[in-house]
């Protein structure tokens, strides 16, 4: 099994604690979840949502996307179970959750990472951080 492989099965296994964890609050009002938010996190939630269905025949979760802004929108509005985001929550959406009386907890479940691969035939041997974010920032 590659590397790869063996990351994308933790990330969704932890994806899918997270959801399990989560969703037992939920789950004892009623039997419908709603996740919404980042399209990053979509492909792993829908994964999450479909293994945690396949063990709970009576629950149902919509999973839809929008972005991670949608997501934390949706958590402060009630108008979603579980915000999806890509990125952290800003000040500004925690105090906005905070006026609302909407408690906000964030559980990371992936985080991104970016690999520069120099061709073979390039005689750069190696860059720093600051050119990386140069060449990425023009």
């Amino acid at each position: 099994m590659t590397k790869l492989r063996k990351l994308n099965q933790i990330i969704i296994s932890l994806t899918l604690i997270s959801l399990l964890l989560f969703s037992a609050n939920v789950v004892a009002a009623e039997n419908n979840i709603v996740a919404k938010g980042s399209t990053t996190v979509l492909p792993i939630s829908q994964a999450c949502a479909e293994a945690f269905m396949d063990q709970n025949k009576d629950i149902d979760i919509s999973v839809q996307g929008g972005g991670s802004g949608v997501g934390i929108a949706s958590i402060i509005d009630g108008t979603c179970d579980i915000g999806n985001a890509s990125r952290p929550i800003k000040e500004k959406e925690i105090k906005t959750a905070e006026e609302k009386g909407v408690d906000v907890f964030v559980n990371i479940v992936a985080r991104d990472a970016i690999a520069v691969v120099l061709h073979p035939a390039n005689d750069i041997d190696g860059l720093t951080l600051q050119q990386i974010k140069a060449i990425y920032t023009g």
